[in-house]
């Protein structure tokens, strides 16, 4: 009969190797349990592991987008709260001229005054409102301040020209008609805030850029994402303001006030009507971003859903392999441990 021997050893060193894989595994099973996904893309789905990177590279890209997006829908939705506010204040304005009309009186004429002084410096300090370093209303040169405050030139201005239209006449100011005073508005005062004029690199009111900003919301979808200050309604609202300031202070007939108080009133009412229209246009493309946003929601469930097919992995096997690896290296090393106890001491 021959006798062989089990070296404690060999066992002790072949349960370390035991003990070394099942580490490795209950890492790999403790991930799985917790993410929900494959430890190893790469090992675990084989040839499919280029579909799966692709699903994940769209879902960052409409991530992107989205997040560009919600740039965007600030900027607009703060464009948006500007324009409110300078139709608010020319509504103001308008009811202000309104009372002049019915009382000359040098009261109501120092009100109607100092209303359009206010709402044009409300007006300005609107225009030049900063969202995240950009101006909202310099369309494309954002970096750029889009209006300068010329009142008080283009006020001497007008003054000046008044003057010069009265002499032309052979009467002093006091003596202009309403009539007269209409012609001198539609053909001197009027064209110093046109587009030309307000936008002049030297002496103009503004520094914006006439053309908008654009930005993509989608694969196929770019929008006018801005405003600018070269627009009709603040144009005429500076025109408004600075001659109501200008000419009621400058001893006019009643007849030829009513005409500078219904002349400003109109050029008012066209602002509010230009605000109005700017306000709706951004309306359009916060619409058209919401629904964009929408339609990528829809898009990243979708791949999303296909990278959980793709990737997942059942969490409660994964969280069952656990425990049964636990159990084992719990006896393992148990058994090492005892291994290590054995001595032939003991026995003698």
């Amino acid at each position: 009969m021959k006798s062989s021997f089990i070296s404690s050893s060999a066992i002790q060193n072949a349960m370390r190797l035991t003990i070394r894989q099942a580490q490795n595994q209950m890492t790999k099973a403790t991930m799985e349990a917790t993410t929900g996904v494959y430890a190893d893309i790469g090992v675990s789905l084989g040839g499919n592991a280029a579909r799966s990177v692709d699903f994940s590279r769209e879902v960052d890209r409409i991530d992107s987008i989205k997040s560009s997006n919600s740039l965007v829908t600030a900027r607009m939705e703060s464009s948006q709260l500007g324009l409110s506010k300078m139709k608010d204040v020319g509504d103001g304005l308008v009811s202000k001229l309104t009372a002049l009309q019915g009382s000359h009186d040098p009261g109501s004429i120092t009100v109607a005054i100092q209303s359009a002084t206010s709402a044009l410096s409300t007006m300005m300090d609107t225009a030049n409102t900063m969202v995240n370093g950009e101006y909202l209303f310099s369309g494309i040169n954002t970096d750029v301040q889009p209006l300068t405050d010329k009142t008080t030139a283009t006020s001497a201005a007008i003054v000046t020209q008044l003057n010069t239209y009265a002499t032309g006449l052979g009467k002093p100011v006091s003596a202009l008609t309403g009539a007269e005073m209409s012609t001198f508005i539609t053909t001197t005062v009027e064209p110093m805030f046109n587009q030309a004029n307000w936008t002049n690199a030297t002496t103009g009111w503004s520094q914006a850029s006439s053309q908008n900003m654009t930005s993509r919301i989608s694969n196929s979808e770019v929008i006018e994402s801005s405003t600018n200050a070269n627009s009709e309604g603040m144009r005429y609202f500076a025109l408004a303001s600075v001659m109501t300031s200008a000419l009621l202070g400058q001893n006019l007939s009643s007849d030829a006030m009513s005409t500078v108080s219904k002349q400003a009133i109109s050029y008012t009412t066209k602002a509010t009507s230009g605000l109005v229209t700017q306000a709706s246009q951004l309306g359009l493309s916060q619409e058209r971003v919401k629904k964009s946003n929408d339609a990528l929601d829809a898009q990243s469930n979708i791949i999303k859903n296909k990278l959980v097919d793709l990737q997942g992995v059942d969490p409660y096997e994964a969280s069952t392999l656990v425990k049964t690896l636990e159990t084992q290296l719990e006896t393992a090393y148990t058994i090492v441990s005892k291994i290590q106890q054995l001595s032939l001491v003991n026995y003698l």
